[in-house]
């Protein structure tokens, strides 16, 4: 019999499912964001199952992994894990955070750290049987540097324009723009509104970076403060993960950090000076294929 795996990237912005058959891949789907963070762990179950049925198109699974943003903490993956056993109660499932993954489909094994930075943020290692994580405490206490953590910092920029505690300059103008919005009314209605929340936060990150690229001064100082904070982030796990002084690879993840901009820029700089012994790369691997070869390895 075919085995079929199942490998699954839950975030923010999106949930995507791959199905592999005897190791080949057949297709993947996308579906809605799965952040436990946000949707609660039944909610976040009810995204990944619904992406899940629709990748298998038909197909028994015999083995699921799952990354889900959220499930760092145990009561959520547990949460999510069960949710997922009575709905596929014939395969094999785990459930782990977002970042194993996304190293494991950069650094497939061995020791290693991974940065990412997307919606959310967060640093995680492995070195030998130990594994430590650093930040991704979600939107509301952490996500430093993230694409979250620079929208909110453009939107609040400016309200304070249109409050008149700042000068109104032409990033605010581009930010209105992008927002459809030109009063304090009608921002805080795009953001808290239906369609608002923190994928709608965190989509403004691509034009902060834009604009900063062009040397605007406020997109500038955001990004100068997102790239210190996720080199904070990255420094931190290298060391308490004692990965510093062996040369193992630290490799940037997520939509933010996939292209080069000046974030990329200032990030690496200072990355390259604090551990000049890790070989530090950009990654283009979905986290996904992480998830599908550790769903082929159950």
């Amino acid at each position: 019999m075919p085995y079929v795996a199942v490998g699954v990237d839950a975030g923010g912005t999106s949930t995507l499912a791959a199905v592999a058959q005897d190791g080949e891949v057949l297709r993947t789907h996308a579906g809605p964001p799965a952040n436990a963070g946000i949707a609660g762990a039944e909610g976040a179950a009810d995204a990944i199952a619904s992406t899940i049925l629709a990748a298998l198109d038909g197909a028994l699974p015999h083995a699921i992994f799952v990354g889900a943003a959220g499930a760092g903490r145990s009561d959520v993956s547990a949460a999510i894990c069960g949710a997922l056993e009575s709905r596929f109660p014939a395969a094999r499932i785990r459930v782990r955070d977002d970042a194993y993954i996304a190293l494991r489909a950069c650094i497939p094994e061995g020791d290693g750290a991974v940065l990412i930075s997307g919606t959310g943020s967060i640093a995680f290692a492995v070195h030998g049987e130990r594994q430590i994580r650093c930040g991704g405490h979600g939107y509301l206490l952490g996500d430093e540097g993230s694409g979250f953590a620079i929208g909110a910092a453009a939107l609040r920029t400016a309200l304070r324009a249109l409050d008149g505690r700042a000068p109104r300059d032409a990033f605010v103008d581009r930010v209105l723009d992008r927002l459809g919005a030109q009063g304090i009314e009608a921002v805080l209605a795009r953001t808290y509104g239906e369609d608002g929340g923190v994928a709608f936060v965190a989509s403004l990150a691509p034009l902060v970076l834009e604009l900063a690229n062009g040397g605007d001064r406020r997109a500038n100082t955001i990004v100068q403060n997102a790239a210190l904070e996720l080199a904070d982030l990255a420094k931190t796990v290298v060391k308490r993960a004692d990965l510093d002084a062996d040369g193992a690879p630290l490799v940037l993840s997520g939509s933010l950090l996939a292209q080069n901009n000046l974030l990329t820029f200032l990030l690496e700089t200072r990355l390259k000076n604090d551990l000049p012994q890790m070989s530090i790369d950009k990654s283009s691997a979905e986290p996904y294929l992480g998830a599908l070869a550790a769903a082929q390895q159950l």
